[in-house]
């Protein structure tokens, strides 16, 4: 009976594919890889993870940020409108606000309303007669003063116009001057005096003498001594003494 092989070849080496040492044999066109070319596989595959990761957050990130931005307001005013709006609503903070009356001015209104007419001054009213200065240097015109006073304890009226006022200088009996010589636009001024309230007319003399109905120019006053009397319709004042040098 023949015996079974065993698989070696003619050389006397194993039939089983595999060289003496039982590793297999290579392929003739194969070449085992080296640890680097390993290294840098498993590296670059690393890579790829990585950056699929951060597309993935990114994505994920996107779509919750199109969630919340769909449920805002649709009605929100742009940057502009909305500071125009602040900017108006400082400037006038209470413009809808609508105050309360003032019970005080009512109060005054109504008691206002009750009173009656202002009644004439009648003898509350005082008259004065003073000048601005008690001498006068040659050249320098005297300021004559009528001044009205109302010494009751409630208002008063009175025509004060020019056309019832009379400022007359005199020296001895002689009228130097008197205002309604030659008066021109006399005029009637109603005016209403509060209890010691008083008002002042002034008029500067120029020192020249009058005449009745203002016809010629007079002369000059002479240095001396003179008194100046004033008066509003029938009420006249004390005389006020004064000097020209």
């Amino acid at each position: 009976m023949a015996q079974k092989g065993t698989g070696s070849t003619p050389g006397g080496r194993p039939g089983n594919g595999r060289d003496e040492h039982g590793r297999a044999p290579r392929h003739p066109g194969s070449r085992r890889e080296s640890p680097e070319v390993y290294r840098r596989r498993r590296l670059v595959a690393a890579l790829a993870a990585g950056v699929l990761l951060v597309l993935v957050a990114v994505g994920a990130v996107s779509a919750l940020a199109g969630v919340l931005g769909s449920e805002e307001p649709t009605d929100t005013p742009a940057p502009d409108t909305a500071t125009a709006s602040a900017a108006a609503a400082s400037a006038e903070p209470f413009a809808d606000f609508t105050p309360r009356p003032d019970e005080s001015a009512s109060a005054s209104a109504s008691a206002s309303a009750t009173e009656g007419p202002v009644q004439e001054c009648g003898p509350d009213l005082a008259v004065r007669a003073s000048t601005d200065r008690e001498s006068y240097p040659e050249g320098v015109e005297p300021v004559l003063v009528l001044t009205l006073e109302n010494t009751g304890e409630d208002p008063c009226r009175v025509n004060a116009g020019t056309s019832r006022m009379v400022y007359e200088v005199t020296s001895g009996a002689d009228i130097v001057f008197d205002s309604r010589h030659c008066q021109a636009g006399a005029e009637d001024t109603e005016v209403t005096l509060e209890p010691g309230q008083e008002q002042s007319a002034r008029l500067t003399w120029n020192r020249l003498r009058t005449a009745e109905g203002c016809a010629e120019a007079g002369g000059e006053a002479q240095p001396g001594y003179y008194r100046l009397v004033t008066s509003l319709g029938e009420r006249t004042a004390e005389p006020a003494p004064f000097v020209l040098e």
